[in-house]
């Protein structure tokens, strides 16, 4: 059985793809003859792609790929920064639609930082660790120190990548 923590990030990871999947629906549905709609269009769709490969960690194999290969940086919350901040840019090039899921996008992405302050542990599901990461909010107490005198917050054991093999 799921533990109720782990079902919050499948939901999250959820609604993300979901706006990727809009994200992705509008730029194919907005190609137009200009080559910067084409362009924009094509590239909203190859990051919209990507992210949602990302945020569902499918396929396996690609997964694996990046984790063994030591390209975990996609697995952050720089990367997953960069690229809404990229797809929001695109997106408001296409029309009234896109106006409105580069907001979608934009909450998505202030959501997820909200995390980081408010539910550590959840945004520590969802993101591998990086030096780029927003403070987290039980990083910075001194409460928690063990008998090495470091702060433990769940921190390494959480975003220890997976033990598939190729």
């Amino acid at each position: 059985m799921m533990k109720y923590s782990e079902l919050r990030a499948a939901t999250l990871r959820s609604v993300f793809a979901g706006v990727y999947a809009g994200n992705f629906i509008v730029a194919a549905t907005h190609i137009g003859k200009a080559y910067l709609d084409i362009l924009a269009s094509i590239f909203i769709m190859l990051l919209s792609t990507f992210m949602i490969c990302i945020t569902m960690q499918q396929p396996e194999k690609l997964m694996v790929y990046f984790e063994t290969t030591g390209k975990e940086i996609v697995f952050t919350w720089w990367t997953r920064m960069i690229a809404d901040i990229v797809q929001i840019v695109f997106l408001i090039s296409c029309g009234m639609v896109g106006d409105i899921l580069a907001i979608c996008t934009g909450i998505m992405l202030f959501m997820a930082f909200s995390l980081a302050q408010k539910r550590p542990d959840i945004f520590r599901e969802l993101f591998r660790k990086h030096a780029s990461d927003p403070l987290v909010a039980d990083e910075s107490d001194a409460d928690g120190a063990g008998a090495s005198g470091e702060v433990s917050t769940g921190y390494d054991e959480v975003t220890e990548p997976s033990s598939a093999m190729v």
